[in-house]
């Protein structure tokens, strides 16, 4: 079944898990609505015959050339979500240089990771294999994502091994925002998100290691930029800062920003701004 909020025709999804992740969704479809003079949305891109094999692209209506991409991956706990929330990030993506993509992928409890990795790579191959036709340069590819799209987009980033020649060098640099990097929790509490991803979310509980960004920051070359609020929650604050810790260690590329008095959901929101700080780190990355 289907529902129709700001606009958008919309899967209909189980409830929010709480009141500020469903106020966070129907203000990010609200942004991502409004009007962005300049700016060509391209719906529902088919890659496969399947449902959620679908992307948006937002690009500028006119371009000088092939410009660099930013795929983007939506939140939701890996278990909801819509590439529709992602909209509002296009007018400060294009005023950075880039085409903004915001893609699917298969939700938990049916479809659990590490398959739901595999899918955000094949999303991402899939738009390089179609991007040229939007004006996109398919020689720079850069991966983000907010909450469980930040972990996501941190993934595919770091999981070459996973790649199969689906991926390659044309993917340069990761940008999470209040990514969820540690999924290993030796006593998770009950009724926590911690608890929910072993009972939901991973396919067998011994795939938290392998899951986990931080347990590949070791082998990271590409430049990456970790992104979180300091009102975050406390998961995301300590994961971020054990992958920073990490990164550094392995004298890997790499920024911070802290977002300050910004929580889980408003570190997303804020980029609605095109003059957010965010975007400045944005356009250092493309520059590189």
């Amino acid at each position: 079944m289907k529902k129709l909020i700001h606009g958008f025709l919309l899967d209909e999804q189980p409830p929010a898990p709480h009141p500020a992740a469903a106020a966070y969704s129907d203000l990010a479809l609200e942004l991502s609505a409004r009007p962005q003079p300049g700016i060509v949305a391209h719906r529902d891109i088919a890659w496969g015959e399947e449902p959620w094999q679908r992307f948006d692209v937002f690009a500028p209506e006119q371009s000088k050339g092939p410009l660099p991409v930013l795929v983007f991956m939506h939140g939701g706990g890996w278990m909801s979500g819509y590439k529709e929330w992602t909209g509002l990030m296009a007018p400060g993506v294009i005023a950075s240089g880039a085409i903004l993509v915001a893609t699917t992928y298969r939700l938990a409890p049916e479809h659990r990771l590490p398959v739901i990795i595999d899918d955000c790579i094949e999303a991402v191959a899939a738009v390089r294999e179609r991007i040229a036709e939007f004006g996109g340069d398919a020689s720079r590819f850069y991966t983000s994502g907010h909450s469980a799209g930040g972990h996501l987009a941190m993934m595919v980033a770091l999981r070459d091994d996973l790649w199969k020649g689906r991926l390659g060098a044309e993917l340069r640099g990761s940008l999470p925002i209040s990514g969820i990097l540690d999924l290993h929790h030796a006593n998770p509490q009950p009724g926590s998100l911690e608890e929910l991803a072993y009972l939901k979310v991973l396919q067998r509980p011994q795939n938290d290691v392998s899951s986990s960004p931080v347990s590949f920051a070791a082998q990271s070359e590409m430049p990456i930029v970790l992104a979180w609020g300091s009102a975050d929650t406390d998961r995301v604050v300590r994961s971020n800062e054990l992958m920073a810790s990490l990164l550094d260690k392995a004298g890997a590329p790499f920024e911070v920003l802290r977002f300050e008095g910004a929580d889980h959901f408003q570190t997303h929101l804020v980029l609605a701004d095109p003059d957010h700080s965010w975007y400045a780190a944005l356009k250092r990355m493309l520059n590189l």
